[in-house]
């Protein structure tokens, strides 16, 4: 794909904000980097082969939210939102642009769910569509699910990130009567697959965390029994989190790694884990959806579970500044534990400590900013620095949508 001339790369902009200040260079980072062809554009970014785990590549980003031109897009329309940046709201619409174009070639086992799937690029088209006004994003953000047919029936993937759980949440969130028809049939799906025992509901290989466990089935259950009022779905989340609840540790106040062989109810989690805190697959996005629970169903227990998770992940996060930070990615890193204290309470000391902490080391650009790629650098949302200039938008001002949520359920919460 040739690179050719297009914007100038956005000005330099100062403010009496240090924050916003990284955030912006962070984005002229990223439009300046960008390969563009016929007023589409992507990026190249670090990848590692789960193969061979040790060795980086670089290759064009795909379509996706989490770490394809989808996710890049959302940043750059979210930080056009406050500087009114021509080229930075010109990187935007071409990012959306290439994962509409290119998201139908995406592989069958490869289209659901919510931030790796189809439908988290529709949601992502019409979130900028709407921020930016770009009547044309709108248009295609509802072509993309017919030109790349979903996923239906038995055998899906139950979880958020790639599978039947991320499809309805994302489904709910485009606000249409047939998508939402769409979403309950992914729910009775989901209902059927359950594994019912006396510890609570569990899918496939039963582990916790939002990403790809029980908490992220049971927040989108909950979503669905907060549009239907269908009892079953309340059923199903409660479940869900009962079955995490069952693996909380109440001394250290956290939640084991079920890949890990050897973990018992009751014990504390063995071996200490790295996901403590994380928003992926620990407290971080555990909080998260219980505080959506809570919202949306009441309950006494998930309110319980949101005091131990956020408790956990602020400690986890205070610690932070005492050591390096390796990965200030928003899946596994330090700005998706921050993120979940600002999500909760807005404002937050620790989550503030962190951010001072990551600009006096990488603020100056002379060191890249720590990515979820090891020893690599992508322009990524998940992994990358969209997602961390994104945080750093949210330290600037915590009423800008959280990345890692729906960005917003209507069209009026993008930066203004």
């Amino acid at each position: 794909m040739p690179r050719i001339a297009t914007q100038p790369s956005p000005a330099a902009m100062s403010s009496d904000d240090p924050f916003l200040d990284a955030a912006c260079a962070i984005g002229r980072q990223i439009v300046s980097d960008a390969v563009w062809h016929e007023g589409r554009c992507t990026w190249m970014g670090a990848t590692t082969d789960p193969k061979e785990p040790w060795r980086l590549k670089y290759r064009a980003l795909g379509s996706r939210v989490y770490e394809g031109t989808a996710g890049v897009g959302l940043f750059l329309a979210q930080l056009n939102g406050l500087t009114g940046d021509g080229a930075t709201r010109h990187a935007a619409v071409g990012a959306l642009r290439h994962a509409i174009a290119t998201t139908p070639a995406l592989p069958p086992a490869d289209r659901d769910g919510l931030y790796a799937g189809v439908v988290g690029v529709a949601l992502a088209a019409e979130r900028v569509a709407a921020w930016l006004d770009e009547p044309e994003l709108a248009a295609s953000a509802r072509t993309v699910l017919v030109d790349a047919a979903l996923p239906e029936g038995r055998g899906r993937c139950p979880d958020v990130i790639s599978g039947t759980a991320g499809m309805i949440v994302g489904l709910l969130a485009l606000d249409h009567p047939r998508l939402a028809e769409r979403a309950v049939a992914a729910g009775d799906e989901l209902l059927r697959q359950a594994r019912i025992t006396r510890h609570g509901w569990s899918w496939g290989h039963p582990v916790c965390g939002l990403s790809h466990g029980a908490a992220g089935i049971g927040w989108a259950l909950a979503e669905l029994f907060a549009v239907t009022g269908d009892e079953r779905f309340r059923t199903g989340a409660a479940g869900a989190f009962a079955f995490e609840r069952a693996w909380l540790d109440p001394v250290s106040g956290t939640w084991p790694d079920l890949r890990i062989p050897g973990q018992r109810r009751g014990q504390p989690p063995v071996p200490g884990t790295a996901t403590t805190g994380t928003w992926c697959r620990g407290e971080a996005g555990i909080a998260q959806t219980r505080l959506r629970a809570v919202a949306l169903l009441g309950g006494d227990a998930e309110g319980h579970d949101a005091k131990i998770a956020l408790d956990t992940t602020r400690r986890h996060v205070a610690g932070l500044p005492a050591r390096e930070i390796e990965d200030l990615s928003l899946c596994h890193g330090a700005a998706g534990s921050a993120n979940a204290l600002l999500a909760s309470a807005g404002p937050s000391a620790e989550a503030v400590a962190v951010g001072e902490h990551a600009l006096e080391r990488y603020g100056d650009g002379r060191e890249p900013w720590p990515c979820g790629v090891p020893g690599g650098v992508t322009p990524g949302l998940f992994l990358g620095l969209s997602g961390i200039g994104w945080w750093l938008l949210r330290l600037h001002d915590a009423r800008i949508p959280s990345p890692l949520e729906t960005w917003g359920l209507t069209a009026s919460t993008a930066a203004t």
